[in-house]
Parts: structure tokens; sequence; C-alpha cells
């Protein structure tokens, strides 16, 4: 059974993105406790079946690539036996992964509003997060589901105009962590949250990092102004001159 408040326990060290489905699922969605519970349950069963396979350690939820997500559902449908259980358990299986992919995806982000609030929760970065190249994992799912909340607009000017994506067919706009995952060790909570990622054009991506240092002290400060609230109650507390230092001296 999934129990919201102690998904929402700073002290575990419980999946980024399993925390925010539960969330998203009660928050968003709407749903009831045991609807919850059953999505979860089948959820926990699928994890089993990948790790038996050899396509996760733990469990789905440290796939962080939508693609990958995507692969993995076509693998458990041509899996004869996930199949015959699933058809025996009335599709709870494929309701619980469907609705998982709904929320990678996204779905429902562009009318989160002001409920992005309820996602703002520290997360303790996780103990062995640092690949072989000693760069910090970060995930695009995260990323897009920003872009969608965004609404596909510039947050720092959203009458930016960007060209439109093929994948999307909707302006193309890039996710950025504000201050950069490659100082992680620096914080003792993740920084690869919602809190800290920003909806941006390419141009202003651009700026950002390679602009003149007194533009880019006013777009960091103008992110700081929307995000300084969002980013305490995730476990990241910086005045506004260490935030700014932070990320124009990176």
């Amino acid at each position: 059974m999934v129990l919201i408040n102690e998904l929402s326990n700073p002290s575990k060290r419980t999946s980024i993105l399993m925390r925010y489905f539960a969330k998203y699922l009660i928050e968003i969605r709407g749903l009831k406790q045991s609807s919850v519970n059953h999505y979860f349950d089948a959820l926990k069963h699928i994890s089993k079946r990948l790790r038996e396979k050899g396509i996760v350690k733990e469990d789905i939820y440290e796939i962080t690539e939508l693609s990958d997500l995507l692969s993995v559902k076509e693998i458990l449908y041509k899996d004869k036996d996930f199949v015959e259980l699933n058809e025996r358990g009335n599709h709870m299986y494929s309701s619980g992964l469907d609705n998982y992919i709904r929320f990678a995806k996204g779905d429902d982000f562009s009318n989160v509003g002001n409920k992005i609030n309820y996602f703002d929760i520290p997360f303790k970065k996780p103990e062995q997060e640092e690949n072989s190249s000693s760069s910090w994992k970060r995930s695009t799912i995260l990323r897009s589901q920003v872009i969608n909340m965004s609404n596909y607009k510039c947050e720092i000017n959203p009458n930016h105009i960007s060209f439109i994506a093929q994948a999307t067919k909707m302006p193309y706009m890039e996710g950025h962590h504000v201050i950069p995952m490659r100082l992680q060790k620096q914080f003792e909570n993740s920084l690869d949250v919602y809190a800290n990622i920003v909806c941006l054009c390419p141009l202003c991506h651009r700026k950002i990092h390679y602009g003149l240092n007194e533009e880019r002290i006013i777009m960091v400060q103008n992110i700081y102004a929307k995000r300084a609230d969002r980013l305490v109650h995730s476990g990241i507390k910086l005045s506004k001159d260490e935030f700014t230092n932070i990320v124009i001296n990176q």
C-alpha cells in the first residue's frame, strides 16, 4: 500500500519520479487512495519483471528517458506471460503502466497552475547517483514535464517565439537546470527537481549560459524571484546573492 505522507518523508530515499507520480495522481488527477494503490501495486509487479529481464536494477522509476519507458511497454506487451496475467487481472497491470506513462509524458501538466506547489518537497540525493563519467544523472522526463507545465512558453519572456518542433508539434523549448547538476555535491538534497528546472526558449537558454554577465544576472534574479519559495520547500535554501553567485559563476 502506498501512503502519500510516507512518500513525502524526506528521510526516505524513495525515487523522485515515484513520489511525483503519487502526488500527480492525488493532487492533479484527484484519484482516490484505493486507485493509487492499485496503480502502484501494478508497477511493483512490473518492476519485478523488469528486474528479472535485467532491464532495471530496482524498479521502473529509475528509467529517466521517456523513449526507454515506451520501449519497456513494447517489451512487456510482447511477453506472453505478462499479457496473459494482465488479461486475468482485468488489465490492472497495463492500466498502471499506461497511467505512469501518461504522467511521464506530462499529460495534464498544462493545467497544473498553483498546484505545482504540492510537488515541492526535498529529496535526498541518491547514494550512487554519479555515473562513470562523473556527471550527475538527470531526468529528461522531468524536463519534458516542466515544459508542459509552462504551456511551451519561455519563463523569461512568454512572448518569445520559437519554431515548431517536429516531435511535439509545439513551440520548441528547452528545460534548464538553474543550479547546474554538476554542483550536486554541494547540496544535501537533489537538484533534479521541478523547482530547479525552468522552461526556456533556445535564445534565452544560450543567453543565460553565454550572455553578458549584467544581462545574465537580471535573468537569474528574475527566476529567483519566482522560484525562491519553491526552492526552499524543495530543500534548496539560498539567499538571492548566494543563488546569483552560484549560477553566474558556475
